[in-house]
């Protein structure tokens, strides 16, 4: 995504690259983002089935806070709702195939705990080869007065 200067806010044009197929047990971590002076945030998840043979394994989402980037260190990174670092939160989002190809699905992942960066992950953990997951996320918030 580009951010482009606005005389209130930033906005951000998508260049149509930021969509990650997702189908292996990896977890897939976005690129970390300011939330500092963001409340009322929340993460627009749309996620399309891929389908060739079956059906997908389970897609999870959790959203990670931390007080500096990971560039400053990766140990601070937690999960809202338990876990932290590398560890799933003890209730992630949930998303389930159903195995028709191009099926959309959608969820929000709203969060009101303060930190100063956040970052989305996602992850299928269970592998599966044939089939998997396109996956798109918009993130949003209110500036704080």
């Amino acid at each position: 995504m580009i951010q482009i200067p606005a005389i209130i806010l930033p906005t951000v044009a998508p260049l149509g690259t930021e969509t990650e197929a997702i189908a292996d047990i990896l977890e897939h971590t976005s690129l970390e983002f300011p939330t500092e002076y963001l409340q009322e945030k929340t993460i627009f998840i749309v996620a399309t089935e891929v389908i060739t043979v079956g059906i997908p394994g389970n897609l999870w989402f959790w959203v990670e806070l931390s007080p500096v980037p990971s560039t400053t260190s990766a140990a601070y990174w937690a999960a809202i709702g338990g876990g932290g670092g590398a560890i799933v939160p003890t209730a992630p989002v949930i998303l389930v195939g159903t195995g028709v190809n191009g099926t959309v699905h959608t969820l929000s992942l709203p969060w009101a705990v303060h930190s100063p960066f956040a970052r989305l992950v996602a992850q299928t953990p269970v592998f599966v080869a044939t089939d998997g997951w396109t996956v798109q996320a918009v993130i949003t918030g209110k500036m704080r007065s």
